[in-house]
């Protein structure tokens, strides 16, 4: 009779451990405010300009790509925006990734909650460069500086353009293109970073000439937005660093 009691009594405490798991479970997801994603760091892989997270999503192992950061593993993170890329190529890896999720931003508490941190990591172009003091470019021949662009893009935009900078950040193969970041020294207020669009490569450093077609106030989507953005632009000259 004492074995029974002592077998029942353990059974309604593990019961009561069980359903107190699944509340204090409950609460947490409930506390999450909407869109969030809750991952797990498994493994990090670190290259030039991104840093590779294979994650665990509620049982599900995926890679995500996220501009360059300090991660470990058992690291919890959250993310909402993102875009997939099957077969996606990295150069510095030299590896193939059959699927990845490039995020737009990730951050050690939810989206939306009070402890939020300011400096989240984004992942994307729309990010721009530490405006570098000692860029002194000249504009091409038949072109115009950044400051010019940024100042006339009303003006520009629709028209084909050359223009010549200092290469501040490259992002590569990023839906089917290259993103590109110059800055020549010139601005516009706080404009000084002009991205190109390119199925062309440059390294941080080079002084390269693009011409392009002006695009103004453009949207891709997933982090991509830009005031004036240079699309589909052919390397005219490249002073490599």
């Amino acid at each position: 009779m004492k074995l029974r009691n002592l077998i029942i009594a353990a059974l309604i405490l593990l019961f009561a451990i069980a359903c107190s798991s699944n509340n204090e479970e409950q609460q947490e997801q409930a506390a999450i405010p909407a869109g969030n994603h809750k991952v797990e760091v498994l493994e990090v892989l670190q290259a030039n300009a991104y840093t590779y997270l294979r994650v665990d999503e509620n049982g599900k192992e995926v890679w995500m790509a996220v501009t360059k950061m300090n991660a470990e593993e058992g690291d919890i993170l959250y993310y909402k925006d993102s875009f997939e890329m099957k077969d996606f190529q990295s150069k510095d890896l030299e590896r193939t990734f059959e699927s990845i999720l490039f995020v737009q931003a990730v951050s050690p508490t939810p989206f939306g909650s009070p402890q939020m941190p300011k400096d989240v990591k984004s992942a994307h172009s729309n990010v721009k460069p530490q405006t570098k003091t000692d860029i002194k470019v000249e504009k091409a021949e038949g072109g115009i500086s950044i400051g010019e662009l940024f100042a006339g893009k009303e003006s520009y935009s629709g028209k084909t353009v050359k223009v010549r900078g200092e290469v501040t950040k490259v992002n590569l193969g990023i839906m089917g293109r290259n993103w590109i970041h110059i800055q020549d020294g010139t601005a516009d207020g706080n404009n000084y970073d002009l991205t190109i669009t390119t199925d062309r490569e440059a390294s941080v450093g080079d002084v390269v000439t693009f011409e392009g077609t002006v695009t103004v106030n453009k949207d891709f989507g997933s982090g991509y937005s830009y005031e004036v953005i240079i699309e589909e632009a052919k390397v005219i000259a490249n002073s490599k660093s």
